[in-house]
């Protein structure tokens, strides 16, 4: 089940039209082993084994990854793992789906780069940039 935030401000779902920096160590790509996959505190589900993962942590005011760009093949399916220590929203553009997150909360997204493009991924509250899907 897919579910993405709209962002309310400065939010068109339209790609992103700016670069990040490289790949993030917070992801974890399809081909990496259970071994090297990055987790965060006590996580309630492993990385699935063939599944891009992108590990999002909202902590403290902050957010990690933090504008890093991801690199997705269409067609590929990947996951969004979220954990933060404050109510928030994520926002996936160009997805126009909400993922409402509680303080404490850890929950899982997959989704399908189902389009090629950029697509920014935010937190709402406050606004910052986690990450750039880079679809081809």
């Amino acid at each position: 089940m897919a579910a993405l935030l709209v962002l309310a401000a400065g939010c068109a779902g339209a790609p992103a039209s700016t670069p990040s920096a490289s790949s993030s160590p917070l992801v974890t790509p399809a081909s990496a082993t259970a071994s090297s996959s990055p987790t965060l505190a006590s996580p309630s589900t492993a990385p699935t084994p063939g599944v891009t993962t992108i590990t999002i942590k909202l902590a403290d005011g902050k957010v990690s990854p933090n504008g890093s760009r991801i690199n997705l093949t269409k067609g590929e399916t990947f996951v969004l793992d979220i954990t933060s220590d404050r109510d928030d929203e994520v926002h996936v553009h160009g997805f126009d789906k909400e993922i409402e997150v509680k303080a404490g909360q850890h929950l899982t997204v997959e989704m399908t780069a189902d389009r090629t493009g950029r697509y920014e991924v935010e937190s709402h509250h406050p606004e910052l940039l986690i990450a750039v899907l880079q679809i081809r």
